[in-house]
């Protein structure tokens, strides 16, 4: 069965097992870390997150003045969606252990914002390819729980797109 369940009147419901939704909180708070830190910082997984908009470097006056006007709305929205997927992590418990969510509209793109800015900083951070192949790791890998987490956010992220996107045609 799918953890994901397309509701009849719209909106989805989610189910996690308590650890999967204890490892979203904890994403969040790394991610609002992420986020809190200034536009200048060196970072490559907040130059992930926050591309540069001018590729040119004779265009620093224009990325400034970019990142003067733009970024603070760009964090914003971001922390407004860790706050959204704070709130929806509250959920009611499921069958044997299990957390069922409901989510719709708004904490639907809250969760798929976060989802995809974790595999993002997750993946810049552990300098994820194509060459990667998590099914060959073994248990005593030194990545193989930074891979588990990351090819789960993949998962679920995709399971979240394919279920809102089942019924647009082909």
């Amino acid at each position: 069965m799918s953890p994901v369940l397309k509701k009849k009147r719209g909106g989805l419901e989610l189910t996690l097992s308590t650890e999967e939704r204890d490892l979203l909180r904890a994403l969040q708070t790394e991610l609002r870390a992420l986020y809190e830190a200034g536009p200048d910082d060196a970072d490559p997984i907040r130059s992930r997150l926050f591309p540069r908009a001018y590729l040119d470097p004779t265009a620093e006056d224009a990325e400034r003045e970019w990142r003067e006007l733009v970024h603070p709305e760009l964090v914003r929205d971001r922390m407004a969606a860790l706050d959204q997927l704070l709130a929806s992590l509250e959920p009611t418990p499921g069958a044997r252990g299990r957390i069922v969510l409901t989510l719709e509209g708004e904490s639907i793109d809250a969760l798929l914002s976060v989802l995809n800015d974790a595999r993002l900083a997750l993946g810049t951070r552990l300098g994820v390819t194509d060459d990667i192949d998590d099914d060959e790791l073994y248990p005593d890998h030194p990545l193989a729980p930074e891979i588990a987490v990351y090819s789960w956010l993949t998962y679920l992220e995709g399971l979240l797109v394919d279920t809102l996107l089942g019924d647009m045609p082909d």
